[in-house]
């Protein structure tokens, strides 16, 4: 029988534990740095024909990270070549909030495309001041602002209509004028785990939410394998939606995990998460 040394344990403990902890530390720094681009195709027989193909890029949770990390970021948005942007709330932070961050930001995403924007609670969370800041920013960029407000968008003499909410609605019949029954209907929502409410809250209401987007889960913060997550904030450990395109009741929705971390929060095997999404349409024929 063959004895191995105590020495010879400790050596091989301590060299597996150093191995270990240089594993976790490059995913960790992985985590919190690699953006990863996500291409999602949504199909419906209720997209204009003057939409099929349209790129839509999802920006959400940017947390005004700045830096040398907000010129990858837009290079990368850049590289999409989006038709038009959605911003679905917390491009602030409000525990290290940076007005100018957000500004910059703002200002290069503005010239990319369009922008259609919605709040997040860190944005609600910020002083008046510093809120004001931002919301200045916002229009100066020419940035749509939709605070429970629906916006056309035209193209070529079609329309879709976006609506963009922070608070989940009680009544979803005052936005009944401007989403048409047989038209397609977008909505910015920051807050997925609303997804279901707002999906059975416009059917019932006489028309539909077709699409819509989301974040403020982060991913789960924790990937785990098979799951959506270990924790989002307002749906608690094991999320249902983290990440990705989801259905319910006829509708669809895209949730980002997110484009920076809120305050000293850091991620593992949950990457930052930059949505494209295409427009196709369907034929009737084939629906």
């Amino acid at each position: 029988m063959i004895k191995i040394s105590k020495t010879k344990k400790k050596k091989t403990i301590i060299l597996t534990l150093i191995i270990f902890i240089l594993l976790l530390t490059s995913a960790v720094i992985w985590s919190n740095s690699y953006i990863e681009t996500e291409n999602i195709i949504y199909s419906g027989s209720d997209i204009p024909e003057a939409f099929d193909g349209v790129k839509i890029v999802h920006l959400s949770d940017y947390h005004n990270h700045g830096g040398s990390y907000e010129d990858r970021l837009v290079s990368k948005i850049k590289s999409a070549e989006p038709d038009y942007i959605f911003l679905t709330g917390d491009q602030a932070d409000s525990y290290l909030t940076d007005t100018d961050k957000v500004d910059s930001f703002f200002r290069k995403v503005s010239e990319t495309a369009p922008c259609y924007l919605v709040w997040g609670n860190h944005e609600k969370s910020l002083d008046t001041n510093e809120f004001s800041k931002i919301k200045n920013s916002a229009e100066n960029c020419g940035i749509t602002i939709l605070d429970g407000k629906s916006a056309d968008i035209e193209r070529d003499g079609q329309n879709i209509t976006v609506t963009g909410t922070y608070s989940c609605p009680e009544d979803f019949s005052v936005y009944s004028e401007k989403n048409d029954s047989d038209g397609f209907n977008i909505w910015l929502h920051h807050f997925p785990e609303d997804f279901e409410k707002i999906a059975d809250g416009t059917k019932s209401a006489g028309y539909q939410t077709d699409l819509m987007f989301s974040g403020h889960a982060h991913g789960g913060l924790i990937g785990l394998p098979f799951s959506g997550g270990l924790f989002a904030p307002g749906q608690g450990f094991f999320p249902e939606y983290t990440s990705g395109i989801y259905t319910y009741n006829g509708s669809s929705m895209i949730v980002s995990r997110g484009l920076g971390n809120s305050s000293v929060t850091l991620r593992l095997f949950d990457p930052f998460h930059l949505v494209v999404c295409e427009l196709e349409r369907k034929n009737d024929s084939n629906h």
